[in-house]
């Protein structure tokens, strides 16, 4: 199911190319804003090293690609919530150590015990961040969580942050690389995405960022390298001076990624911290 989105615009095709993507998750409740959500991917951008994305995992339903993560701690994956709710630990596993999907004979496979969604997001659809628990711990190296002042000082407008998924490469959420890919973005003012998506962005929340623009990609001039379909749950990443921490978790954006008139938006991490702490511990 598609949802538009509630801005509005002076031509009937912008607001066409607004309507976000696809939900993985069921809609929030009638009395919530509902919400908007883009399977998400990297457009633009290149293959990641490895040694610069030890953390990053992905996630499997059923079997299946679905969604990208974050291993925070030996037994514990920070993803989207709207990747894993309504759905049991047991049709969902993480596969850390591997950067080419189709590669079986690398990396471990792990099955998902437990899943904690923040509760917000059942509410509002805000944070949209969820924890899995792992049936036993991945080799895999944690990335650091943000402080609220490392989280403030690293996300202003203008900020550069780097994303990292498995997602689509074209900006129609189409064609997995098979391959783990990354980009950088800046963090764009709050008033874009405000623009873009009215009362449903939330700046305390939620961070709003786009790449640099493309000359052409897939005959699509004015696409901006971003993430967008497949990359959903995975990691923003940002430098700061006592090393990498991941201030954001890939959750929704337009259903044409990379439009400048609909920035993609992360979920904040420093706003879910509290959250996090509880499911961890």
């Amino acid at each position: 199911m598609y949802r538009g989105v509630r801005g509005t615009f002076a031509m009937g095709a912008l607001c066409a190319l607004l309507l976000c993507a696809f939900a993985l998750a069921p809609a929030a409740s009638p009395a919530a804003p509902k919400p908007k959500r883009a399977g998400a991917s990297i457009v633009g951008g290149g293959a990641a090293n490895p040694a610069k994305w030890p953390f990053a995992v992905f996630m499997l339903r059923d079997g299946r690609f679905s969604c990208g993560g974050s291993v925070i701690a030996p037994t514990k994956i920070l993803t989207a919530a709207h990747c894993v709710l309504g759905i049991g630990p047991a049709r969902l596993a993480i596969v850390a150590n591997r950067f080419r999907l189709k590669d079986p004979g690398v990396g471990q496979r792990i099955q998902v015990s437990g899943v904690a969604v923040h509760p917000d997001y059942r509410r509002t659809g805000k944070h949209d961040l969820a924890v899995l628990t792992l049936s036993h711990p991945t080799t895999a190296p944690a990335i650091a969580l943000p402080t609220v002042a490392e989280d403030a000082a690293a996300t202003v407008a203008g900020s550069e942050l780097r994303v990292g998924g498995w997602g689509a490469k074209n900006p129609a959420g189409t064609r997995l690389p098979g391959f783990l890919k990354r980009t950088r973005e800046k963090v764009m003012p709050n008033v874009r995405c405000l623009m873009a998506y009215e009362e449903f962005f939330s700046p305390a929340s939620m961070i709003c960022a786009l790449g640099r623009r493309l000359q052409r990609i897939h005959r699509r001039p004015g696409i901006h390298s971003t993430s967008c379909s497949g990359d959903s749950g995975g990691p923003l990443v940002a430098g700061t001076p006592a090393g990498p921490r991941l201030v954001g978790v890939v959750s929704f954006g337009g259903r044409i990624c990379g439009i400048a008139i609909a920035p993609s938006v992360y979920s904040r991490v420093a706003g879910g911290l509290e959250f996090i702490a509880d499911a961890t511990s």
